[in-house]
C-alpha cells in the first residue's frame, strides 16, 4: 500500500460526492488541497485528529518548535487546541493534499481500556505526534476509508488505526487529558444554528444550568460564552472555505455575519489572511 494509492482512493471518494453545491467534506473525514502555500494563525482543532500528508508538506508550530510532515508522514493533533500551520505544495506539481480523520477522546480511552494499554502517570504533555506511514498503518487507513455506510464497522476500523498508533507511542494517550467538557457542550448547542442570535440564557436552558454556573465553568476552561461563539463562527467559516466551494457571502451569512466586510475583517485578524486570499490559494477541483 503506497501513499499514491491512498491519494487515488481519496480522490475516488471525492468524485463520488454530490457536487451540486460545490466541493463538500467527505463523509466522516475531510480532504484539504491547495495550489499555493497557505499559512494560518492559531488554526483551531476542537477534537483530536489524524492528518495524513498525501502530497507536499505540512508544518505545525507546536510549543517545542516546528513539526514538519512530508509525503508518507502521519500526524496526530490534540484537541481542543490551536496551532500556527503552513501547508506547502510540492515544488514540481504545485499540489498539497492531506486527509483529515477526526476521533474522539472517548474512543481513544476505549482503545486503551479494551487492549490494556497503560498510560505513563508522568506523561502530561499534550503535543502533536509524528508517525511514519508503513504498510500496516496505511492498510488500516485504506480499510477505514473503504468502509461501507455502517457506523459500527467504521468505528471499529478507526479503533484499529488508533491501536496501531498507541502501541507505537503511548504519548497519544495524553490526548484524553485535553477534554474541555463545558466548552464542548456549549459548542454542540451553538453549532446547531450559527446564524442565530444566540444569548447565554438560551444555552443555559438547553443545559439545565444557571448563567453564573455556566460562566464559572467556562472561566475554569479559560474561555467565555462570547469568545466561544465568535471562535466557533470563524472556525466553521475556515472549514467551509477549505472544504466547500460556497461563496464567501454565503459562508459569512451561514456563520452568523450580516456584514461580509466585518466577517472578512474578523477572519483576517483571527487567521492572518483574508478569506478571499485563502480561497484563491485553495484548489476546489482537480
Amino acid at each position: 500500500m503506497s501513499m499514491q494509492e491512498l491519494l487515488h482512493l481519496v480522490a475516488s471518494l471525492e468524485d463520488a460526492v454530490d457536487h451540486t453545491e460545490g466541493k463538500k467534506a467527505l463523509r466522516q473525514f475531510g480532504f484539504i488541497s491547495c495550489t499555493n502555500t497557505v499559512r494560518l494563525k492559531r488554526a483551531p482543532f476542537y477534537e483530536p485528529c489524524l492528518i495524513v500528508v498525501l502530497a507536499g508538506r505540512k508544518v505545525i508550530f507546536d510549543r517545542d518548535g516546528p513539526i514538519i510532515a512530508k509525503l508518507g508522514d502521519i500526524l496526530t493533533v490534540p484537541g481542543p487546541a490551536s496551532f500556527d500551520i503552513r501547508n506547502e505544495p510540492e515544488a514540481r506539481n504545485k499540489k498539497y493534499r492531506a486527509l483529515i480523520i477526526p476521533f474522539s477522546h472517548e474512543l481513544l480511552a476505549s482503545v486503551a481500556r479494551i487492549h490494556h494499554l497503560d498510560s505513563d502517570p508522568h506523561q502530561d504533555a499534550v503535543v502533536t505526534l509524528k508517525f511514519s506511514g508503513d504498510d500496516l498503518l496505511l492498510s488500516a487507513i485504506k480499510h477505514y476509508l473503504s468502509s461501507p455506510d455502517d457506523a459500527k464497522l467504521t468505528l471499529h476500523r478507526l479503533m484499529e488505526i488508533l491501536l496501531i498508533l498507541m502501541k507505537r507511542n503511548q504519548a497519544l494517550f495524553s490526548y484524553v487529558l485535553q477534554v474541555a467538557h463545558w466548552s464542548q457542550k456549549v459548542r454542540a448547542i451553538l453549532s446547531t444554528d450559527l446564524a442565530r442570535s444566540w444569548e447565554i440564557e438560551t444555552v443555559c436552558e438547553h443545559l439545565a444550568t444557571t448563567e453564573s454556573t455556566l460562566r464559572r465553568h467556562l472561566k475554569s476552561e479559560k474561555t467565555g460564552f462570547r469568545d466561544l461563539l465568535s471562535e466557533l463562527r470563524l472556525a466553521t467559516a475556515l472549514i467551509m472555505l477549505l472544504q466547500t466551494a460556497h461563496s464567501i457571502n454565503r459562508i459569512a451569512l451561514d456563520c452568523g455575519y450580516q456584514s461580509v466586510s466585518r466577517f472578512s475583517h474578523n477572519f483576517h485578524k483571527r487567521f492572518g489572511a483574508p478569506p478571499t486570499v485563502l480561497r484563491e490559494n485553495m484548489s476546489v477541483s482537480e
